[in-house]
């Protein structure tokens, strides 16, 4: 069975208030060509269909579009969850509309996690769609108090989806989970405040593959058969000049995976760093103008006035500013000055290295020197 996995796709999401719609219709379109070139014949996508519980209406849109070309212009099934963006009530609201033969989009925790089933000619392949749950909806779900961590809400998932399995059917689960030693990044919200957030790859024992969503970045957690496939673009600075991809796989007749191969996107517009003297990225910039999502990073020793407004001609997307200097004063110093209240040169010379790169020159030591030493008046 050939199968293709993908996640967190944040649709409506802004970057940096930049709306990104059109690259995500863009990144949209490659994952149907993906199915439609590759014969696919299951299609999962891992929760975070949108980046907030109510999202807008183009963001629905283009969501609902997708999901109609996929069923119109293909054979794939398709299999959904609600991940920890998503309203699960509103995702799977329309789901009795669906044909269940081919859609299974699940959105809330519940006891009865049925699979879809589906045979190829080696026979049955069952995927468990386990949606993200916090730990008072678990609770409520599965009738239990002793929930008490995002791991207990997924076990008590896990364990729930075992036992409605056929028997000899393969088993694939979709989840969305941080699981232990996996890799974030700064775009990822926390799943959990006031305990451990982390869940074990162990849970996941007896299934022949799960596909993960929650972590942007491609990579597997624990195994080759436990795997995020990353988001479609990135959400974020640290992911800057990033290939982005969507895992593709044939599930053989053991069990086992087969021709795995990971589908790089060409994204509409590139997340990059640029990084030199301000006059010299000017020049490159002009040269080779580019609507990519720049963040720019200066070299410069001196002053650099307005460096956003002198890009932003070439680079209309330059949605970053930084100083080289002040990158590593702000690492050095976790942001705490060091001179003591009673030394105010000292502090006022810190701020102004810290903001300027650099520290105040004889001048402007002189001025403050003449404005600190200024006897204080006091009201009578």
């Amino acid at each position: 069975m050939r199968i293709l996995h993908t996640a967190d796709w944040h649709l409506g999401k802004t970057f940096r208030k930049v709306s990104l719609m059109d690259d995500q219709g863009h990144v949209l379109d490659q994952i149907l060509n993906a199915v439609v070139e590759n014969d696919i014949q299951v299609l999962i996508v891992a929760g975070d269909i949108y980046d907030k519980q109510a999202p807008s209406e183009a963001a629905v849109a283009l969501f609902c579009s997708f999901i109609e070309r996929v069923y119109e212009e293909t054979d794939a099934a398709i299999v959904i969850i609600a991940g920890n963006h998503d309203s699960g009530q509103r995702l799977a609201g329309p789901t009795k509309l669906y044909d269940r033969n081919r859609i299974l989009i699940r959105g809330t925790l519940a006891r009865d996690e049925h699979p879809i089933v589906l045979d190829d000619e080696h026979g049955p392949v069952a995927f468990s769609a386990l949606p993200y749950g916090e730990i008072f909806a678990a609770r409520r779900a599965f009738d239990d108090e002793t929930i008490r961590s995002p791991e207990d809400v997924l076990r008590f998932e896990v364990d729930a989806a075992r036992a409605l399995k056929p028997e000899g059917a393969r088993w694939v689960i979709v989840a969305h989970a941080f699981v232990t030693g996996s890799l974030p990044s700064e775009s990822e919200r926390t799943l959990s405040v006031g305990t451990v957030e982390t869940v074990s790859s162990s849970l996941f024992d007896g299934a022949n593959y799960v596909a993960l969503g929650h972590l942007h970045r491609s990579q597997t957690a624990g195994n080759e058969t436990i795997r995020y496939s990353g988001s479609p673009l990135a959400f974020g600075f640290d992911e800057a000049d990033t290939t982005k991809t969507m895992a593709l796989f044939n599930l053989s007749a053991d069990g086992s995976l087969e021709n795995f191969r990971e589908i790089a996107f060409e994204p509409l517009r590139k997340v990059r760093e640029v990084r030199g003297l301000m006059a010299d990225l000017v020049a490159e910039a002009e040269k080779s103008p580019s609507e990519d999502y720049i963040s720019a990073i200066f070299l410069d020793e001196g002053s650099v006035v307005e460096p956003a407004a002198q890009l932003r001609p070439y680079y209309p997307n330059v949605l970053q500013t930084l100083r080289e200097k002040k990158r590593e004063l702000v690492h050095a110093s976790a942001g705490r000055a060091h001179s003591k209240l009673d030394d105010p040169m000292g502090v006022i010379s810190e701020f102004v290295e810290f903001v300027r790169g650099e520290k105040p020159n004889e001048a402007e030591t002189d001025v403050v020197t003449k404005i600190v030493d200024q006897p204080v008046r006091k009201e009578v």
